[in-house]
């Protein structure tokens, strides 16, 4: 099967994998890169660690984290966050999901808010902690340059002054310079490129695919012919599953983006070929 994230950020998932006895092949497809301007994002950075008002970040992925760290003018950047937190008036950060704030943890800095269930611009925004922004309250998005306007409208909707900026944008892997380099080990499964990856994705001999993100679902399909009926699909949450859907499949939809729920979805996805094996089995005994 294929997971399409590179050997680094998918360990633990084919690790898991591994241990349920796939056979497992990564493949990055794409990689995440500072955008050539950072002026946006650099005035972002200043905003938060110096709110004049009560201000939300709101980071909707690890790769913003790791794009902030990269602008940043020092090593304390995220303690200085982390103060603007206690400070009067107020940074408040939200994180998507349990890796976003696993990774804001990991720099220095405290998460306020977190959706619970969906996790996704579309899940903060149904658990927002408020209904509508005090007067002059602003929302700070720094997000991919891939990213909807979902999150920076209906905040904007809600009352807040908006500021937004392009953190990072995907380019095909390797990148030139990559937010996060991700050199596989010695025991990681094999690394497709991306040709490869296409090529055996079109001929069918993935009887799963793990699909990470929209962006990487394109890069993986895209111009080629529908892959062979027999390769199930795994989505790690709704926008990924839409972009599988736009194209035809079916995925199976992972509870959330946490490799231990993916790993029970790709469970899910081939049940019915383990139930068919087993009953050939059964009947040739």
């Amino acid at each position: 099967m294929l997971v399409t994230r590179g050997p680094a950020v998918s360990r633990e998932l084919t690790g898991l994998l591994r241990d349920r006895g796939y056979d497992v092949r990564v493949a990055p497809l794409l990689e995440a890169q500072l955008p050539e301007d950072t002026a946006a994002l650099r005035a972002v950075l200043d905003l938060a660690a110096g709110p004049e008002v009560p201000t939300w970040l709101t980071v909707t992925s690890a790769n913003t984290v790791w794009a902030l760290a990269a602008i940043a003018d020092n090593s304390d950047w995220g303690a200085a966050l982390d103060r603007a937190r206690a400070s009067t008036p107020k940074l408040s950060v939200a994180a998507v999901g349990r890796a976003t704030a696993s990774a804001l943890r990991q720099v220095g800095i405290g998460v306020d808010f977190t959706p619970s269930h969906e996790q996704s611009a579309a899940g903060m925004l149904a658990e927002w902690p408020t209904a509508r922004a005090s007067a002059g309250e602003v929302a700070l998005v720094p997000a991919s340059e891939l990213a909807s306007s979902a999150l920076a409208d209906a905040l904007a909707e809600r009352g807040y002054d908006v500021t937004t900026a392009v953190a990072y944008r995907m380019v095909p892997a390797p990148a030139a310079e990559p937010l996060q380099p991700d050199a596989p080990l010695c025991d990681d499964p094999a690394v497709l490129d991306a040709d490869a990856a296409r090529d055996q994705c079109a001929r069918g001999e993935f009887r799963a695919v793990v699909a990470t993100a929209p962006s990487r679902v394109a890069a993986l399909l895209d111009g080629l012919a529908p892959p062979p009926g027999g390769t199930r699909w795994v989505a790690i949450g709704e926008p990924t599953a839409a972009a599988l859907r736009q194209r035809g499949l079916t995925p199976v939809v992972a509870e959330d983006p946490s490799p231990a729920a993916l790993a029970v979805a790709v469970d899910r996805a081939l049940e019915d070929l383990f139930k068919t094996t087993s009953s050939t089995e059964e009947k040739s005994s």
